[in-house]
């Protein structure tokens, strides 16, 4: 009988809800499981005739979790009835039955003897505790922890003993993640800029054949050496190097040469990198022409920021004055308050989804060069990168072929170049129509190459695959909906990450801000409400950018004295009814006189 088919009927075995329908369960189990323990007793027999039974930890507890099972049964054997009768302990055959042995039943002396001589001593094996070697030797374990460790510390570790050194720089892709961030071995010494300037000022050149990207690429080009008489670099499958000192030529050893076999690179953030070197060696990496089975480089990332630990951000002048006048608010008061980030919108903090797939808004914060777009595009299906072109309708030709048969000369007709995507707009779609033009990307369904891969870069795999995967529960779907800003324009509200198509909104407003420098917000004219619920944006606000009509009546305010309009969240010194000046200004009127 199967294992699991034997446990299942221990555990259902006992059920309190039905208890006078449990006797006939319980002696078939038990008939059972004397049947099975008779055969497993004859079979190790034939194996073993004359062999001492061994019997290990592990056998000792199943005997005290055979014992704890039956001594619970023989606790319940009251509640056990046949028809009307109760049934013991024996009859249930939870208790052994002792036999009286009378002299005249006496066995043989022979007998004896023989029954005697089969009677062995039963010899237990106990276990010693396992030793982190123990734990470490199995290979499984190790795959799984070693990503956790930095590089230093696994040396650390290697170098305690021989068995360590043996299994740490023995076992095969220990190093298979490898993440030089927190090695300082990689990073410049200021002792060198040091020798540097004193040579100079004695007019020592330090050497004719040194340049800039070589001094700069020494303390990398040290570790992989090391690595490579350790017979280590071969295995490294990810190599992060994020915020390290990496020229456009180390990056091309990394790519074009046969000493790595790097699958995913991660080097966001570096410095003394040339990104127009850089892109000409993906394109050179990728030309029609290359060797067959090149590049072995199948991820980069390059464009998401470095995530560092969220310092403790707040306006001393502002929660200051909330303060202050948190007396004088009353259910607009928490409004002042709130953060740019407690919006409706989920955020990343509340969402276990990455940034693309929820509308965050803008991923790159700094500005892309142009030539991006471009090597993005020619790597398209070779080598992944941690940005996506923009799938929006006016990069489509076939889309801007049929609109200029339908005679629309309008600027949205215009075809534009091929573009990063850098605003995140979620898995809704436009807020009118509730989907997009070009149709959702959803994971699962769609290609896997118009998805990007997720920082950081995954610690037990290699793959970009697993690179691309987005971490959602069961029920959940990602579905990544993503433009570039001059596909949005005039067309997406910077605080609640709203967005309108071509569809629901054909011809959008150009966003024209009138305000003047003291102007915090501006608004259409007194009791002009028309156009509080049409689609679209506009700029009333200087920092807030263009918003939509929800969120100039959340956060635009009509002063009660001056009746001018304001911004609550950046007309610091503010309350909910007067503005900065006009609230100022009374306190000054107020202390005028006492």
């Amino acid at each position: 009988m199967p294992e699991g088919e034997l446990w299942s009927t221990l555990v259902t075995a006992i059920d309190p809800d039905h208890i006078k329908a449990m006797p006939a369960v319980l002696l078939s189990t038990i008939e059972l499981l004397e049947t099975e323990l008779a055969n497993a007793r004859a079979a190790l027999e034939e194996l073993q005739p004359h062999a001492a039974p061994m019997f290990s930890r592990r056998d000792e507890l199943a005997l005290g979790a055979m014992t704890a099972y039956r001594q619970n049964l023989i606790g319940r054997a009251p509640d056990f009835f046949y028809g009307t009768s109760r049934l013991t302990s024996k009859e249930l055959g939870l208790v052994p039955m002792v036999h009286e042995v009378l002299p005249d039943d006496e066995e043989p002396y022979e007998a004896v003897q023989r029954d005697t001589a089969k009677l062995q001593p039963i010899s237990t094996v106990l276990h010693k505790p396992a030793t982190l070697n123990d734990v470490l030797s199995n290979n499984l374990i190790l795959d799984h922890i070693a990503p956790y460790l930095s590089t230093p510390a696994l040396f650390a570790v290697a170098s305690t003993s021989r068995n360590f050194r043996s299994l740490i720089l023995g076992t095969p892709y220990v190093f298979r993640h490898l993440d030089l961030t927190q090695c300082r071995g990689a990073y410049i010494i200021t002792e060198l800029f040091e020798n540097l300037e004193n040579q100079a000022t004695r007019n020592v050149q330090p050497s004719d054949a040194t340049t800039a990207d070589e001094f700069y690429a020494a303390p990398l080009r040290n570790i992989f050496a090391h690595l490579e008489r350790l017979s280590l670099l071969q295995d490294v499958r990810t190599l992060v190097l994020d915020g390290v000192s990496v020229p456009a030529e180390l990056i091309a050893d990394i790519i074009l040469s046969d000493r790595f076999n790097i699958n995913i690179l991660s080097i966001r953030g570096c410095r003394q990198l040339n990104e127009r070197k850089l892109m000409q060696v993906l394109n050179y990496a990728v030309r029609p022409t290359r060797p067959k089975g090149t590049p072995r480089l199948k991820g980069l990332y390059y464009f998401t920021p470095i995530v560092e630990s969220p310092g403790i951000v707040r306006s001393k002048y502002r929660d200051w004055w909330n303060s202050r006048c948190s007396s004088q608010g009353s259910s607009e008061g928490s409004v002042l308050g709130e953060s740019p980030l407690s919006r409706e919108e989920p955020t990343k903090s509340s969402c276990k989804e990455d940034p693309w797939f929820y509308p965050s808004g803008k991923i790159f914060k700094g500005s892309i060069d142009d030539g991006w777009a471009e090597t993005v595009q020619k790597c398209e299906g070779i080598i992944a990168f941690d940005a996506v072109l923009c799938r929006g309708h006016r990069h489509n030709f076939e889309f801007h072929a049929l609109s200029q048969t339908n005679a629309h000369s309008n600027q949205e007709s215009r075809l534009l170049a091929p573009a990063i995507a850098t605003v995140a707009l979620g898995p809704r779609g436009c807020d009118g129509c509730h989907t997009a033009p070009e149709g959702p990307d959803i994971w699962g369904q769609s290609n896997e190459e118009r998805f990007p891969l997720l920082a950081p870069p995954p610690l037990h795999s290699s793959a970009v695959t697993a690179a691309r995967r987005p971490a959602l529960n069961s029920h959940e779907q990602a579905v990544l909906i993503a433009r570039c800003t001059e596909c949005l324009t005039d067309r997406w509200c910077h605080r609640c990450n709203k967005w309108f198509c071509a569809s629901c909104l054909p011809h959008p407003e150009r966003v024209r801000s009138n305000l003047t420098p003291h102007q915090t917000a501006v608004r259409g004219p007194r009791g002009d409400d028309s156009n509080m619920g049409r689609p679209g944006v506009s700029k009333d606000c200087w920092e807030c950018g263009p918003t939509c009509a929800p969120c100039k009546a959340k956060y635009q305010r009509t002063c009660s004295s001056c009746q001018g309009d304001y911004c609550i969240e950046h007309n610091e010194g503010c309350s909910p009814t007067l503005c900065a000046w006009c609230n100022t200004s009374t306190r000054h009127r107020v202390r005028e006189l006492y």
